[in-house]
C-alpha cells in the first residue's frame, strides 16, 4: 500500500463519517488545525496532504493508519499461520455501536476463525459498510435479559452487518444486540406502533418497550445479530 493509497481510503473515511452527521468538515479542520480550504481540496481529491497534514487529520479522527489499511492488505501480510484467525475487537456495551473504535476504546480482543467469519451470511437493511462488521461484547446480569445464566460472565460475537428483521434460519428468531439507552442488552426483538419490543428469554419477565424517537428507525437500535456465544467460567 503506497501514501496515496493511503490518503485514497483516508478521503473515504472522511467521507463516509460527514455523510453519516458524525461530524462536518468545518468541525474536522478547525480540530485538525488545517484550513478548511486545504481540507476541501482534499476530499475533493484535487490535492493531497503532507505527512503532517494527516497526522493531524489521524489524531482529530481518533484512528490509527491501520483502521484505513484493508483486511485484506493485513491477511495477506501475515503469518501463515495466522492467516486463518482474525482478531475482534472487544468494547464496552456503550460503544458497541459506533461505526470504528479509537485504540483506547478497545478492551480486549477474541480471536475467531476467519473461514467461520467469512460465512456468516449479512442482513443489512441500512447502509453499513464503512463500519468494522464483527464486534465482541461483554455482557453483565443486567442487560442478558435472562438468555444467559446470572453467574457467568457472557460474551457475545456481533454481526453488525446483520441488522434485518428477518430470521436468520427459518422458524427460529434472532437474538440481537440492541442499543438501549447508554448500552445494550441481548434481546428478541419485534416492532409495534412504533416501538421497539424486547423480548426477554423468560416468558415471566416483562417485555421492555423502546420507542424509536422520531426521525430514526428501528434499524437505527440495533447494533447487529448475535452470532456466536462464550460463557467465561
Amino acid at each position: 500500500m503506497t501514501i496515496q493509497d493511503l490518503q485514497d481510503e483516508l478521503r473515504s473515511h472522511i467521507r463516509a463519517r460527514i455523510g453519516r452527521g458524525e461530524l462536518t468538515g468545518s468541525n474536522l479542520a478547525r480540530v485538525a488545525a488545517l484550513p478548511q480550504g486545504h481540507l476541501s481540496n482534499f476530499l475533493n481529491a484535487r490535492r493531497g496532504l503532507s505527512l503532517e497534514s494527516m497526522d493531524r487529520l489521524l489524531r482529530a479522527l481518533q484512528i490509527g493508519v491501520l483502521d484505513l489499511v484493508s483486511g485484506d492488505e493485513l491477511r495477506r501480510r501475515a503469518p501463515r499461520s495466522l492467516r486463518d484467525v482474525e482478531a475482534v475487537a472487544m468494547v464496552s456495551a456503550e460503544n458497541a455501536g459506533l461505526a470504528r473504535f479509537a485504540a483506547d476504546q478497545v478492551l480486549d480482543t477474541r480471536n475467531f476463525k476467519r473461514s467461520f467469519l467469512r460465512n456468516l451470511r449479512p442482513g443489512i437493511e441500512v447502509d453499513r459498510s464503512d463500519w468494522l462488521r464483527f464486534v465482541v461484547i461483554r455482557l453483565d446480569a443486567r442487560n442478558s435479559t435472562g438468555f444467559f445464566p446470572r453467574s457467568i460472565a457472557t460474551t457475545l460475537l456481533v454481526d453488525r452487518y446483520y441488522n434485518s428483521l428477518e430470521p436468520y434460519r427459518r422458524f427460529h428468531p434472532n437474538l440481537y444486540a440492541v442499543s438501549v439507552g447508554d448500552g445494550c442488552v441481548a434481546a428478541q426483538i419485534s416492532v409495534c406502533d412504533n416501538c421497539l419490543m424486547l423480548r426477554p428469554r423468560e416468558p415471566r419477565r416483562p417485555i421492555e418497550v423502546v420507542r424509536i424517537a422520531p426521525g430514526r428507525s428501528c434499524f437505527d437500535y440495533i447494533v447487529g445479530r448475535v452470532c456466536h456465544v462464550g460463557l467465561e467460567v
